[in-house]
């Protein structure tokens, strides 16, 4: 019987400690810490990116993107720094920032549609 449980408690114990606690690439974004108070965010999509960037304890107090105009843009290949103060109520006890994001294409009859959308999970 242990020689059962053992190789499963190796895998979940080496899973469990494979979280990359310097950034993470996910969905074509790649987020990192940029020294104590920033992260970056690089676009390797091949379109735009819109975003917003929030203490995901705090879910409840954002609103999604429905449009570009609605949340600030990252171009395809370009990389932004993210201030700690710019995360969506942030506090200096906050141990993860949650990026959303979306890419639109136009809609019949005008406005915009979401095509993809997605999120980023860092630690600060």
């Amino acid at each position: 019987m242990l020689k059962r449980i053992l190789p499963v408690f190796a895998a979940l114990l080496v899973a469990s400690c494979s979280g990359n606690a310097t950034g993470s690439t996910e969905d074509g974004l790649r987020v990192v810490p940029a020294g104590e108070a920033a992260i970056t965010v690089t676009n390797l999509r091949d379109g735009p990116v819109y975003y917003r960037i929030i203490n995901p304890r705090a879910l409840a107090s954002w609103a999604p993107c429905t449009s570009p105009a609605d949340c600030p843009e990252i171009g395809p290949g370009e990389t932004v720094r993210i201030e700690y103060a710019e995360i969506g109520l942030y506090s200096p006890d906050s141990m993860e920032a949650q990026l959303l994001w979306w890419q639109f294409a136009r809609a019949d009859g005008g406005g915009y549609r979401t095509v993809r959308q997605g999120d980023v999970t860092v630690r600060l």
